[in-house]
């Protein structure tokens, strides 16, 4: 009698368990081949980054010429270089108002005092007129004309300490209505002042003048002391 061994069923718990190995190595070699994969994403990021740093600091580096001024003989300014006519020419100014030249003022006079008084041209310095006198006047210098004329002693006393200094000093003479100039004669009796009166002393200069006869009833005679000094003033009839 023959004995049969019982046959599992390719269905049952068997062939459960062998399926189930079967998933797991599944699992693990698609875990295996996941990690692989990210290992080969990760070194292939790592190199593109690294050959990517060079190429980065090699553009920076070519780029850099270009950002820094450039060093070419055209952007340096030449010594040589003729400048421009119009910078080193200044631009012309503006014509300005027309300057006025005054003529200067004529010097002051003081009031007349008649031909017999004496007058300080300054303090300590006074003149006066003397010995007056019809004459006939001989012309020897260059435009001098002869005739009627007068002669006048013109005295200065010195009441300063110090000596008066008399180079500047002019004589002139004015006569009739228009007060018109006489002429001076170096001649007919005529002497200059001297150089300087001493302190406490007079001195005399005299003067003849071309003044005609009927003109006479009003002269005047004009002692210019020094400029900036008003002029002193004789005035009054004077001889025929």
């Amino acid at each position: 009698m023959s004995v049969r061994q019982p046959v599992e069923n390719s269905s049952g718990p068997a062939a459960g368990r062998q399926a189930n190995k079967r998933r797991r190595v599944w699992w693990i070699i698609a875990s295996a081949v996941l990690a692989l994969l990210i290992v080969v994403l990760v070194v292939a990021g790592v190199a593109a980054s690294n050959r990517a740093e060079p190429s980065a600091a090699g553009a920076s580096a070519s780029a850099t010429p270009s950002q820094r001024p450039s060093s070419t003989p055209s952007a340096v300014p030449s010594s040589d270089a003729s400048p421009d006519p119009t910078s080193a020419v200044p631009p012309e100014a503006a014509p300005g108002p027309t300057e006025v030249v005054a003529e200067p003022a004529p010097p002051a006079a003081q009031a007349p005092v008649p031909l017999t008084d004496s007058a300080a041209a300054v303090p300590g310095v006074v003149f006066s007129i003397g010995k007056l006198e019809a004459v006939d006047g001989v012309a020897r210098g260059p435009g001098e004309v002869g005739g009627p004329s007068l002669r006048f002693a013109v005295s200065v006393r010195n009441d300063t300490p110090d000596a008066v200094a008399l180079t500047s000093t002019v004589v002139n003479l004015f006569f009739g209505d228009e007060q018109s100039p006489a002429t001076e004669l170096t001649a007919s009796g005529g002497a200059p002042f001297p150089e300087s009166v001493p302190p406490g002393a007079t001195r005399q200069g005299v003067f003849v003048f071309t003044v005609p006869s009927d003109q006479r009833d009003r002269v005047r005679i004009a002692v210019d002391y020094s400029a900036g000094v008003p002029i002193v003033l004789f005035e009054g009839a004077a001889p025929r």
